[in-house]
């Protein structure tokens, strides 16, 4: 696999948060553009252009989360004690997990943005008065008054205009002042000129104001830096950890691995239980009925996967201790296998490497080779006839028989059918429909599919609500989770 590269400018079609914990990032978001840092995070609704260029070093996590409270594309406080809840909506967001899809992560807003405009008076007297001040900043208010509203006292007018506004005009003024200055700093200004040309008598006295109002100084503004100053967002955590879960059972076409990212987890293969304990990893070989059990708290990614083409891995025994997130390398492993936005120049084999280097496995026998690459073909052709596929194979349709039954001991068509299954599966979270899935599998009749379904996952594929994630994965960069092609 190549190393992660940047994604192009997409489209969002569902909220999305984008946090920094490590480094910095630029994000460009509709026309404006962000520097963001360690600690900090921005949150885009959809419908906006998003480019995501993370730094050398950084790490990014991107996450479908929901905007309460927000109007825009808003910046986000991301203390560390967020890290798990955002590594857990990461890990539901690659759809791996049995469970019902729980609730988006929810960002907050905490109020008004450093430079959020004030409303306009409703009066149409006082809107005259309030379209003077904004086209000549530095215009003497009682002139202003006499000009705009004649026969009004100048307590009248500052006792209707906060009346009508929640603003003293003074604290008004002096916001438009800076949002049109901030307009100017964008621009390339300089800021002494800026200064003057919005009123103020002195550079120090702008540089003042805009820092109290701004939470950052006018350079920093122009640098788009985002600072714990200037956020104007939060994570929502919930009260409660999150509950058990599992991930549902299946069958591969590659080698996966997964890490006990958080908290420990149990594998259950071929009949057999092995313990993760936080900061584990394991392999599971292709063609290996799997299933992951999480305990309440725990999170449990994926770390990569590998072409069965490229060798055969045999059953594990002991998971590889890798560690858990202390220096975030293994993260930076999911990250590049998993999004185009995450990390830049990391090889996304890292983690499979790791895991493969530090685990103990059975020897490798004739068997293993011989179930990987049926498995990987048949996720290649799933519409393949058992004869035709032991043709491919150069041997016979009575060995596959006995290759399955021995390997996992199941009959060949319940084994069959929970691999199609889970290519099925993950098509439905690639966006497709049931009828388009049932006709790339080679059911005749779309029926037939919704039995074997059924069968395997326990309701039908229009009953069991398997979420859309190609949003997601398009913010990602990664249109599909395992392209067949690669397997």
């Amino acid at each position: 696999m190549l190393p992660a590269a940047q994604l192009p400018p997409v489209r969002l079609t569902e909220p999305m948060l984008y946090a920094v914990i490590r480094g910095s990032a630029l994000l460009t978001a509709g026309s404006s553009e962000m520097r963001l840092v360690a600690g900090a995070g921005v949150w885009v609704p959809a419908g906006e252009v998003v480019e995501v260029r993370p730094a050398i070093g950084a790490v990014l996590i991107p996450v479908p989360a929901r905007g309460e409270g927000l109007s825009g594309t808003t910046i986000v406080h991301i203390p560390s004690a967020t890290v798990p809840a955002l590594l857990s909506a990461f890990a539901n967001a690659l759809g791996h997990l049995d469970s019902a899809p729980s609730a988006p992560l929810t960002v907050r807003g905490t109020g008004q943005g450093p430079l959020t405009a004030p409303p306009m008076p409703r009066s149409d007297a006082l809107g005259v008065l309030a379209d003077a001040l904004l086209a000549s900043p530095a215009t003497d208010l009682a002139s202003a008054v006499c000009r705009a509203v004649p026969g009004w006292s100048l307590r009248t007018v500052q006792r209707r205009f906060r009346d009508e506004t929640g603003w003293t005009i003074a604290a008004w003024r002096r916001r438009h002042r800076l949002r049109s200055g901030a307009e100017l700093i964008t621009a390339g200004r300089d800021l002494e000129w800026i200064a003057h040309h919005i009123g103020y008598a002195s550079l120090a006295g702008f540089i003042r104001a805009f820092a109290e109002a701004a939470g950052v100084t006018p350079g920093q503004w122009r640098a788009g830096v985002a600072t714990e100053g200037n956020l104007t967002a939060e994570i929502v955590v919930p009260d409660t950890e999150v509950g058990a879960n599992r991930t549902w059972t299946r069958v591969n076409g590659s080698h996966v691995a997964v890490w006990a990212a958080i908290g420990p987890a149990e594998l259950v293969i071929a009949n057999r239980s092995i313990s993760l304990s936080e900061g584990d990893a394991v392999i599971i070989p292709a063609g290996s009925r799997n299933e992951l059990r999480i305990p309440p708290g725990s999170v449990l990614m994926p770390l990569g996967y590998r072409s069965a083409l490229r060798g055969s891995i045999g059953a594990p025994l002991e998971p590889a201790r890798i560690g858990g997130l202390g220096t975030l390398e293994m993260l930076e492993a999911v990250l590049a296998t998993y999004t185009r936005v995450g990390v830049v120049g990391i090889d996304p084999d890292r983690g499979f490497s790791a895991a493969l280097a530090g685990s103990r496995r059975a020897p490798v026998t004739p068997d293993d080779g011989k179930l990987a690459a049926l498995a990987n073909l048949f996720v290649r052709a799933p519409e393949l006839r058992t004869c035709d596929a032991a043709a491919r194979l150069g041997t016979s349709e009575r060995e596959l028989y006995r290759l399955v039954h021995a390997r996992t001991g199941e009959p060949l068509a319940a084994w069959l059918r929970m691999l199609r299954m889970t290519r099925a599966r993950n098509q439905l979270g690639d966006g497709e429909t049931p009828t388009e899935v049932s006709r790339e599998l080679g059911y005749a009749h779309l029926p037939a599919f919704s039995r074997a379904f059924r069968a395997v996952h326990g309701a039908g594929p229009s009953v069991l609500s398997v979420p859309n994630l190609k949003p997601t994965r398009e913010a990602w960069g990664r249109e599909q989770r395992v392209p067949a092609s690669t397997l």
